[in-house]
């Protein structure tokens, strides 16, 4: 897995953020500062001539140098009589090293940078021969877009009716009330053909209409939220183990083969 030099202990990381965390748990571990360097893909220096002045030889100093130009992250630390220790923790952490990518690939090659393939997701560390499987599952992801389902228009139409009202009026009525005379005598003949004329008047009523606003009706539009339920048939992926012989292995009760 990591290179382990008299008391130089390298590791590649092919993810920047595992390397980050390797030196922290060197860190943690005790390791200071001053022991721990590591080089990133920043421009275009390489890192062979260090590495030769570290004391590597020159076919692994390559082999780090073409990690760190492929943009990996190489881990150096000065371990004094804590090789092992460091080992561990790179280890744990996902790095490689050129013994244990010699070792995997038959030998040195520059196309052994790194041993996942994005096809399988099967990532192979570890100069024990130990294989990790990544799994993978599908999530739901909803997307909205607004789609126009219908039209509401607001207008106005004239609608008669008949009305009604009461209206107070005034008439002249004639009438003739009798009262009994004095008795007195009096200088005045008697006449015929004598008229007396009382005008009659009423009330006539006319009626006129006149437009007047009665109320006000607006229309607009706005959001209302609910909550809508999708669903969709969604796959995950499942390591399972498959033995032939007398294999013992641990840590996979329920999810064994046996061929």
């Amino acid at each position: 897995m990591t290179t382990m030099k008299r008391s130089m202990v390298i590791s590649v990381f092919a993810d920047s953020a595992q390397a980050q965390q390797a030196m922290d748990d060197l860190q943690r571990a005790g390791f200071s500062q001053d022991q721990i360097r590591y080089s990133e893909r920043r421009s275009g220096t390489g890192i062979t001539e260090s590495l030769e002045n570290l004391g590597l030889p020159e076919q692994e100093a390559t082999f780090y140098n073409r990690e760190f130009e492929a943009g990996r992250t190489v881990v150096l630390v000065n371990t004094a009589d804590r090789q092992q220790e460091a080992y561990d923790i790179f280890r744990r952490n996902g790095g490689y090293d050129f013994n244990s990518q010699a070792a995997q690939m038959g030998g040195y090659s520059s196309t052994a940078s790194t041993t996942g393939t994005a096809s399988t997701g099967v990532q192979e560390t570890g100069t024990e021969g130990e294989q990790r499987v990544r799994l993978r599952e599908e999530q739901l992801r909803a997307q909205k877009q607004p789609v126009e389902t219908g039209e509401a228009r607001l207008r106005k139409d004239v609608v008669s009716e008949q009305q009604s009202m009461d209206v107070p009026v005034t008439h002249e009525e004639v009438y003739v009330e009798r009262r009994p005379g004095s008795g007195q005598p009096t200088d005045q003949p008697i006449g015929e053909g004598e008229t007396y004329r009382v005008p009659v008047r009423d009330e006539q009523v006319s009626v006129e209409k006149q437009a007047v606003e009665r109320e006000e009706v607006g229309m607009g539009k706005r959001p209302v939220e609910e909550t809508k339920r999708v669903s969709d048939t969604v796959r995950r992926e499942e390591a399972h183990v498959e033995r032939e012989g007398d294999v013992g292995i641990q840590g996979t009760e329920g999810d064994t083969t046996s061929g």
